[in-house]
């Protein structure tokens, strides 16, 4: 694929898990014009994959970007607007003159891999199960909890974003749970659309870090994406499993980035202290 049809196919594939969280998890709010994805799966955590804005046609004016996200999250503590380092430089200059925050200035890396990896080799004492069932489902979801507790994720926006089956089970959605001990310890997701397929939620509890069962489960669902049809396989990584992504060839091709709304009548005079 080319870098235009990778960067355009990731965006879809990411626009698309947010529509999954958004149509899965109990109470959700959703509007989608196909123009913009305005989104809300937390009523209380303002992260960017609970409450978001993503601008899906890049023509649609900046201004009435942040005026309807604006309205939209007007219930909610918090949002925030995704930046696209490869399309949305207007949108960042716009809000952060508007009096958005930067979340940080270098944002995460989007990552991709356009060919299958080796496959995964079950270490001794390790159980992997891909899940099929609400039992399954409900491990995951511990698995989570318990990974990103250090990430500051709430447990309640956890289990909204893993509210159902339909969420983690479908015929374009994967997840994987290693155990050990009949115990879930690590675990992800993929989300197929068309060409591009993303993984998200990769994590490990803390007491089960450094036997290498995030790159287990990350080499699962690399395999289950390329199953799925997809042509390259892509994700958002974090600071802590960037490393990891970057020995198994995945490759950096953009970076996106956050403004926290609602804005700042202080930073929106000047003041951006």
């Amino acid at each position: 694929m080319d870098r235009d049809e990778l960067l355009a196919g990731g965006d879809h594939n990411l626009a698309s898990t947010m529509r999954l969280y958004a149509t899965t998890a109990p109470g959700a709010m959703l509007e989608d014009d196909g123009r913009l994805l305005l989104y809300s799966t937390s009523s209380t955590w303002p992260g960017p994959y609970h409450n978001g804005a993503m601008r899906l046609d890049r023509s649609l004016a900046p201004d009435e970007v942040l005026r309807r996200a604006a309205a939209f999250f007007a219930p909610r503590p918090g949002y925030c607007v995704w930046i696209a380092a490869h399309a949305d430089a207007d949108l960042e200059q716009t809000a952060l003159e508007a009096g958005y925050a930067s979340i940080s200035a270098v944002g995460a890396p989007r990552l991709a891999i356009e060919h299958r990896l080796d496959p995964a080799v079950v270490p001794t004492g390790v159980v992997l199960a891909e899940v099929t069932d609400d039992e399954a489902r409900l491990d995951y979801l511990a698995v989570t909890v318990d990974a990103f507790a250090d990430s500051f994720l709430p447990r309640d926006a956890a289990e909204a974003q893993l509210g159902t089956l339909r969420a983690v089970c479908a015929p374009d959605v994967r997840a994987v749970v290693a155990r050990i001990d009949g115990r879930p310890v690590s675990g992800a997701m993929v989300v197929a659309t068309g060409s591009v397929a993303g993984i998200q939620l990769v994590g490990t509890i803390p007491g089960a870090r450094g036997r290498g069962l995030g790159e287990l489960c990350t080499r699962w669902a690399v395999g289950a994406g390329f199953d799925l049809g997809a042509r390259a396989v892509v994700l958002e990584a974090s600071e802590a499993g960037e490393p990891l992504y970057l020995r198994l060839g995945f490759v950096e091709v953009s970076r996106y980035r956050w403004c926290y709304g609602p804005p700042s009548t202080r930073r929106r005079r000047g003041d951006r202290r």
